[in-house]
């Protein structure tokens, strides 16, 4: 066995360059394999924890338009819990999930306080019957029955008292009122592989008392908000089909009968918890999951790349198999059979292997950090010890030693002994050249689809931050307010005083953020709501004119408490069949929401983004309303951004001392929509730059093999005159040759995908003749600057020695 060892490790010494660039090729796919592999486990893995998943299920919505078009929600009107309970009996516990946020106040010692800003959820006890959340401290059952109590995880016990010991039973104050909450119990924290990353609990009876008419207004089964969420476990024993026979009299009782008049009908239905996460349709509560599309790309980019890593070593491999024939035939005269030899060569690219992986493994452990940072993931570097990451590792590397040694094997141990010993074996003596140029041109087909795909996402990037939105959003900061407070307008006031402050608005939404989508609306005294929804934008006298919304016809909103004005944008005066601004101005509209007046189109705007170039501009109506006001939008002057944020931010704690100064800017708030994109983009660029790092690697393989099997011919063309440029040229025509062959299979398989990808984005880029050209010519350009070194050695070498080569 060592003598074995001993003369693997003689025989990788003697050709240390080819044995390196066998490991790091082999190395980098290994490593990105692994990393994806947890990646792609990670995403598998999410709530899978729950002991009780296979019975928990998620009640989630549908509004059919009189137009036959579907809109899919995963919330539920608030009532719709209590109902549950009463009226399916195969339902063992149900809880509501309302997620919220709130200002808290931790008093500390010597009478000193500290706020934070956290996010909540409203829970019932039946949410820890339901979800697997061991309490550490406190009872489960008993802990958030009583009003005003709620229950923190060690993540927050640690950030407001330092740690979780005697945290039950202190009193910290919510909300701008400053109401006393005790907390009666301290909850593990979530791990990170779950959509319900809940740190805080509040008794949902306090929210049952704070707001009674929800849950007793019949009009409260149309009040659908993506902060609620509804749960239920199914019994032992009872099935989900039981209860969808029962559904449709459970949605003619409660959703039908309160929409004759309306433009659309609201329903439910039941979805396995297990299906959340991947459901890019309902979504989730967490920050969502890619689907199952991605995560068969993300499998297939590891596969490729480990495949052209194999595409190397055999390479690498064949061309070296020239200069192992004398050695071939020694073993054999000395009695080696084939099977010996093939074993030997098996274990070389097993032993080489072995190191591949160990240095695949410390790249993996580099780079999970960084790759979860911008993931926003959660996955532990003890993950590249589990034993499904080990089992992932050993069946990696069987197959490659597999793939990459066989067929070399097969080739070396073929050799005629008589013709390796006299120096007879030339490269073509054993053929495989087609195959060998097959597998390059593989290798720059998955390089150029990645570059392809790198181009288009950065381009489509590009135009989300180029293209005009209809507004402008430079160096406006959004300050959150509490909603309806008297303060709020004295506040602006304040604020427009200040040096650096052009315009201030006070509003529910800023351009390029969900407003409220209403629930239908009474166009120019109509016997019924219009078929279609539009989004209600609440905002006061100064908005368009802080956004700088330029205007069709008509005037902005004069400033009214109540619903007065109603300016509309182009894609609703289309949407009503209206063509002209002008003749929808003094046409009334009237929103169905409690106490709504007939309000006057006094002015139409140019359409500007409303919620994110993914999605088409919405229907917009644009009226006043002060109680619906918590944000106020300010307009500075770019040179004088920090002075003036310094002392807004002093006028805001003098004027609301109970509160957190809440503040961003609108820019940064816009380019965190595209933040998937932005990780597509530079997946992209890193998965593009390793497939484009291996397969050089492969390439120099390549160039070595033809500088093998020119020898005799680059001595000859030497002796005759030819200069090293003509030589150099000899080698480029058959590697760019290739690399055409590459690209002519890459252009229309890339297009084809991306343009699909595209089909995601109602604003999007086109795919240009430019894409293509770029890659080829990045292309040729990265393999000639590869192949450089190695042909030029190749064109300099002594031609005396080359002729006398063979």
């Amino acid at each position: 066995m060592n003598s074995s060892v001993t003369i693997i490790l003689r025989s990788l010494r003697r050709q240390k360059e080819f044995s390196l660039l066998n490991v790091l090729g082999l190395g980098v796919g290994i490593g990105s394999a692994l990393l994806l592999f947890l990646l792609i486990r990670n995403e598998l893995s999410y709530d899978t924890y729950h002991s009780k998943r296979d019975r928990i299920y998620r009640v989630v919505s549908t509004e059919t338009y009189r137009n036959g078009t579907m809109d899919y929600d995963g919330d539920a009107p608030i009532p719709l819990v209590d109902a549950l309970r009463q009226e399916f009996p195969e339902v063992e516990a149900a809880t509501d999930v309302f997620l919220d946020g709130a200002q808290f106040i931790v008093p500390g010692p010597g009478g000193s306080e500290k706020k934070f800003k956290e996010a909540i959820n409203y829970a019932e006890p039946s949410f820890f019957q339901i979800f697997d959340r061991p309490w550490i401290q406190g009872d489960p059952k008993t802990g958030l029955t009583d009003l005003q109590t709620m229950a923190i995880s060690k993540t927050i016990a640690r950030r407001w008292f330092g740690g979780e010991q005697d945290v039950v039973g202190r009193i910290v104050y919510m909300g701008d009122h400053r109401a006393p909450f005790r907390i009666t119990g301290v909850v593990a924290d979530p791990p990170g592989n779950t959509d319900l990353q809940i740190h805080i609990f509040v008794s949902f009876a306090t929210f049952r008392r704070d707001y009674p008419t929800q849950f007793t207004d019949p009009t409260s089964w149309d009040s659908f908000s993506s902060n609620v969420q509804c749960y239920f476990l199914l019994k032992k024993g009872a099935t989900i089909a039981s209860m969808n026979r029962y559904l449709p009299h459970f949605v003619a009782e409660h959703y039908t009968p309160l929409f004759e008049h309306s433009d659309s009908r609201d329903s439910s239905f039941f979805q396995p918890f297990k299906d959340m996460h991947f459901d890019t349709q309902l979504g989730s509560p967490g920050n969502g999951g890619i689907n199952y599309n991605q995560l068969l790309s993300l499998g297939l980019i590891g596969c490729f790349l480990l495949l052209v890593a194999c595409i190397n070593f055999v390479n690498l491999a064949t061309a070296l198999s020239v200069n192992r024939a004398r050695e071939v035939g020694v073993r054999k005269v000395l009695g080696s059979n084939r099977r010996q030899l093939l074993a030997r060569f098996m274990g070389e690219t097993a032993f080489l292997v072995v190191c591949s992986a160990l240095l695949g493994c410390i790249l993996a452990e580099l780079a999970l950090g960084p790759v979860c940072h911008l993931l926003q993931k959660d996955i532990d570097r003890i993950a590249l010890l589990s034993p499904g990451a080990l089992v992932f590792l050993l069946v990696t590397m069987v197959i490659l030693t597999v793939l990459s040694g066989f067929y070399p094997g097969m080739v070396l141990s073929g050799f005629n002994p008589v013709g390796a010993l006299k120096s007879k074996i030339s490269a073509r003596t054993f053929g495989g050249l087609s195959l060998r140029r097959a597998l390059v041109v593989f290798q720059f087909l998955v390089a150029q689809l990645l570059i392809i795909g790198t181009i288009v996402v950065l381009r489509q990037m590009h135009y989300f931050k180029s293209r005009p939105m209809g507004f402008d959003k430079d160096a406006v900061a959004v300050i959150r307010l509490s909603q309806g407070d008297t303060k709020n307008a004295y506040f602006k006031n304040q604020v427009l005083g200040i040096p650096g402050v052009r315009s201030a608005t006070l509003c529910n939404g800023t351009p390029a953020t969900d407003g409220i989508w209403s629930n239908g609306f009474i166009f120019d005294n109509h016997p019924h709501p219009e078929g279609f929804e539009a989004i209600y934008k609440f905002a006061d006298a100064d908005y368009l004119s802080t956004f700088q919304v330029p205007m069709l016809a008509g005037r902005p909103l004069f400033p009214s408490d109540t619903v007065h004005d109603i300016v509309v944008n182009e894609t609703l005066m289309r949407k009503l069949g209206v063509r002209s601004p002008d003749k929808i101005l003094g046409k009334t509209i009237q929103l169905l929401t409690a106490n709504s007046p007939k309000a006057t189109i006094v002015g139409v705007t140019r359409d500007f983004v409303t919620t994110s170039m993914k999605d088409r501009i919405a229907p917009l109506i644009l009226t006043t309303g002060n109680s619906q006001y918590f944000l106020l939008s300010v307009r500075l002057d770019p040179a004088l951004i920090g002075p003036a944020m310094s002392h807004i931010e002093e006028v805001f704690n003098r004027t609301f001392p109970e509160r957190i100064f809440d503040n961003n800017f609108l820019d940064d708030k816009i380019v965190g929509f595209y933040q998937a994109e932005a990780q597509t983009a530079t997946l992209f660029k890193v998965f593009a730059g390793l497939a484009i790092l291996i397969s050089c690697l492969g390439l120099y393989g390549l160039v070595s093999f033809m500088a093998v099997q020119k020898t005799k011919e680059v001595g000859i063309r030497k002796v005759l005159g030819a200069s090293v440029k003509s030589i150099v040229i000899l080698f480029s025509r058959e590697f760019t040759l290739l690399v055409g062959i590459a690209f002519a299979l890459a252009a229309p398989l890339g297009y084809i995908a991306m343009h699909h990808w595209l089909q995601n984005y109602y604003f999007r880029t086109d795919i240009g003749w430019d894409v293509f050209a770029l890659s080829v010519v990045a292309s040729i350009l990265i393999a000639w600057a590869t192949v450089g070194y190695r042909s030029v050695r190749a064109a300099l070498a002594d031609p005396v020695k080359a002729i006398k080569y063979e």
